[in-house]
């Protein structure tokens, strides 16, 4: 029977494990995945008796060690995330082990109290996972660090009152149990503090994400706008050219070759490309292009868009500003001989799809060095700059429309070219 009592646990470890998963991060890797379910399984499974001063302390260190290995993110939320589940089941325990169990066993149904014991624990981890599966905010939401500080402080206070419950008190011999019914409601109240600290992660997460949004929407509309204004001007100086033809033809001839240099420069300046039929993309290509002859970089189009694409325009021109401002990035790190970028698209069939390529920054252990086998939790390459709190928002800007548009996004290394593939539906839209 304690066999059995012990490893009818382990269904109920791997419930907790995936209700974890649905907060943060787990680790691909298998070996860092089973010491997440073993630690689960030791959480669900001491018994926290009040009077026991090593179970609770000895658990709560093994359970947020195994946290830290086997997850990913900030130490911050590691520690919170950590805290939250290990104290939340401590408090499930010493109620359960406490007042249920022992109970029973002091009236002699031991097989009755183990029974109701596993079945309160099956409860508390399907509500822990139902709850924080219907409610979990996007894998790749992170509060800020002050944020996590807070909360771990928030989640401190019910923590030190169930550890204080169970090791500053006498052994449960030495009392009874009716007449200290008073530890049952802390329990309670305890368990009740925790779901509104997982409540308070799960909206506070939520709330940070709508302000991304706003924020790279904003941005976005600002992108588009530049776009739009520095477009117009190549409009603006093509309507203007009859004006230009008609000085030139009223100057004496000393002035006559000045005013054609000034003018040919500014002409170049503005040089319209129309790669596609779509006047957006157009617009975003003919500003990056002047960007790109700057910095010496070579680059490739291949564009097969007939039409204007039924997207958004500020969504389109983020697409590609935020791409190809991401690959110059990169080139920027390169001899100048070998900066190049490669850009396909298409709209065929119901699909937009695009490529860009560029070579692979050279790594290095000085500031700003890239390593591109070393992906964040959400799939992107961490941003080179400095600021990292303050940039890296291009890729969020793309993965956010891509997943709004329901398209996917892949990243990956190609022929010593990092390649950033996409395609969004188009006949939804």
């Amino acid at each position: 029977m304690n066999w059995f009592y012990m490893f009818s646990v382990i269904p109920a470890a791997w419930i907790l494990r995936c209700a974890i998963s649905n907060l943060i991060h787990v680790s691909e890797k298998k070996w860092k995945q089973f010491v997440l379910l073993a630690a689960c399984w030791l959480l669900l499974d001491i018994a926290i008796f009040i009077g026991d001063k090593i179970n609770i302390l000895l658990t709560l260190i093994a359970f947020l060690v195994s946290i830290w290995i086997s997850c990913e993110g900030s130490f911050w939320k590691r520690a919170e995330i950590g805290l939250l589940f290990s104290s939340t089941v401590f408090a499930f325990n010493a109620f359960r082990d406490n007042y249920i169990i022992d109970v029973s066993m002091r009236i002699e149904d031991k097989t009755g109290s183990m029974l109701a014991g596993r079945s309160m624990c099956y409860i508390l981890v399907l509500f822990l996972y139902g709850g924080v599966k219907k409610f979990a905010p996007d894998k790749d939401y992170e509060l800020s660090e002050s944020m996590w500080k807070l909360l771990i402080l928030l989640t401190a206070t019910p923590l030190s009152v169930i550890v204080s419950l169970v090791t500053l008190y006498p052994d449960n011999s030495e009392w009874e149990y009716r007449q200290h019914l008073e530890y049952e409601v802390i329990c309670l109240i305890v368990l009740l503090s925790f779901a509104g600290l997982f409540w308070a992660v799960i909206v506070l997460a939520k709330q940070q994400k709508l302000e991304r949004d706003s924020m790279l929407s904003e941005i976005n509309r600002n992108y588009y706008e530049l776009m739009e204004q520095q477009h117009f001007e190549i409009r603006r100086m093509k309507h203007d050219m009859a004006n230009h033809l008609s000085v030139l033809s009223a100057l004496p001839e000393e002035q006559r070759e000045e005013y054609i240099r000034k003018l040919t420069e500014s002409l170049e300046d503005i040089r319209p490309v129309r790669c596609c039929g779509d006047d957006t993309v157009n617009a975003v290509l003919a500003v990056k292009e002047r960007r790109m002859a700057r910095y010496g970089i070579q680059w490739k189009i291949t564009s097969d868009i007939a039409m204007e694409l039924p997207f958004e325009k500020t969504d389109v021109c983020a697409l590609y500003a935020n791409a190809l401002d991401n690959a110059v990035e990169a080139c920027m790190k390169l001899e100048e001989e070998k900066r190049i970028i490669i850009l396909k698209s298409m709209a065929q069939k119901g699909l937009f799809c695009m490529t860009v390529r560029n070579p692979v920054p050279e790594c290095g252990d000085g500031e700003g060095g890239y390593d591109v086998h070393a992906l964040t939790s959400v799939g992107f390459w961490p941003t080179s700059k400095t600021d990292k709190e303050n940039h890296g928002f291009g890729l969020r800007s793309i993965s956010e429309i891509v997943e709004r548009y329901h398209g996917e996004i892949e990243f990956k290394e190609v022929d010593g070219m990092i390649e950033l593939f996409l395609y969004l539906p188009m006949a939804e839209f």
